[in-house]
């Protein structure tokens, strides 16, 4: 069946009885515009024309970007059929004898690895059982404090890996359960770890004034004389809070956002033990999607090539910067390295890159342009994606 971004807001406009020309004046382009995206003839990638047309149609962003995508191979699968241990974790109190401490706290850190790593077998396996686990421990008289350390930090790591693969409501859901067991515990890393989950999901979700609101709030009371951990956690709140400004249109803020995250790089020294990477290879991969959300998407791949790449330990993060700068390429009108940059990205982990929406639409928007005339690395791109080379439109 066709499936892209276009048609299926041309399937949610009908059935909202609204014409090309009242959603255009909802969204704020031209009904020509419109006609264009629906009709298969320009990608919808920017965070912002997204988040609006959903909003005129009345869905879900995820309605639009037909995530999470169904399972391919068994890495989706193993995402995917993790999702429902999950939601039972959360759900059903927990039963039995109390589970090892030491125990939870090592598996804790491994999916916290995996999900920085790409390791997303690894990651969906580990997290219906270590959500039960640390829910157990946490409602435990004895393990009580343990318990809501280890909570805030599971539910953390679900909510920041899961959004990403498409599963947003059951993202929220986890970083507020995060953000309970923060507030209960009092202590300020945890609680700066659950408001930056808090404020990614929503952003995901189409939430950017909420995101940003969050995020800004939420460094303000860190406050920009934080050391360690604690430093990390106020720059990584100022560099969402720079992404999340970018997506509505404050460049300004966006900008000094991003001037406080690269401060705190000399008073970031400790373990980093949530695994964040706030470093200041990290900090400039940042500022390449900052760009593309700020309107100025030529320039992410100018930002991109002056990255350190040995520098970025995690995989997620090499590959999130290849993704980004293929984007910028795209948009740049230089398709071929767009391709060259998201084939990079396919080699450091490919569910990272399927899982992309913008990636999924901007590869099949180049297909329908070669029309059968693509080069043999976007043929190879597409199927890697998930899209017929030979025909976009039927997936």
């Amino acid at each position: 069946m066709a499936d892209y971004i276009g048609l299926r807001i041309a399937k949610w406009r009908t059935t909202s009885g609204m014409t090309q020309q009242q959603l255009a004046d909802r969204v704020g382009v031209s009904a020509a515009y419109i006609t264009m995206i629906e009709g298969g003839k320009r990608a919808v990638t920017k965070r912002s024309l997204i988040i609006a047309l959903a909003t005129a149609l009345g869905v879900r962003v995820e309605d639009l970007t037909a995530q999470p995508i169904q399972p391919r191979d068994a890495t989706d699968l193993a995402v995917y059929a993790a999702v429902p241990g999950i939601r039972r974790a959360l759900d059903e109190d927990p039963e039995g004898p109390l589970p090892d401490v030491g125990d939870v706290a090592r598996r804790a850190d491994a999916a916290l690895h995996a999900r920085m790593s790409c390791d997303y077998v690894t990651y969906a396996s580990l997290l219906p059982a270590l959500v039960e686990d640390a829910r157990h421990l946490a409602n435990a008289d004895e393990t009580e404090q343990a318990g809501l350390a280890l909570l805030a930090r599971v539910a953390f790591t679900g909510a920041v890996g899961l959004k990403s693969l498409g599963h947003v409501d059951l993202s929220m859901r986890l970083a507020e359960r995060s953000e309970l067991a923060a507030q209960r515990l009092g202590n300020p890393d945890e609680i700066a770890a659950a408001a930056f989950a808090v404020a990614q999901v929503a952003l995901t979700g189409g939430s950017q004034r909420r995101s940003y609101t969050l995020a800004a709030a939420a460094a303000d009371e860190v406050g920009d004389i934080a050391t360690g951990d604690l430093a990390s956690w106020y720059g990584l709140l100022r560099l969402h809070a720079a992404i999340s400004a970018a997506s509505l249109g404050r460049g300004d803020d966006a900008t000094a956002h991003y001037a406080e995250a690269e401060g705190a790089l000399r008073r970031a020294d400790g373990p980093d033990r949530w695994r964040m990477e706030f470093s200041q290879a990290n900090v400039a991969t940042w500022r390449v999607g900052i760009a593309l959300e700020n309107g100025e998407p030529e320039r992410a791949p100018v930002y991109a090539r002056q990255v350190d790449q040995t520098a970025l330990r995690g995989a997620q993060r090499r590959a999130r910067l290849h993704i980004d700068a293929g984007r910028g390429h795209y948009a740049a009108g230089d398709s071929d390295r767009a391709v060259r940059q998201f084939l990079a990205a396919d080699q450091i982990s490919s569910q990272e890159l399927r899982s992309r929406a913008a990636v999924r639409e901007i590869t099949g928007q180049m297909v329908r342009d070669a029309r059968r005339r693509g080069s043999d690395q976007l043929r190879d791109l597409a199927v890697r994606v998930g899209i017929d080379p030979l025909d976009p439109d039927i997936s």
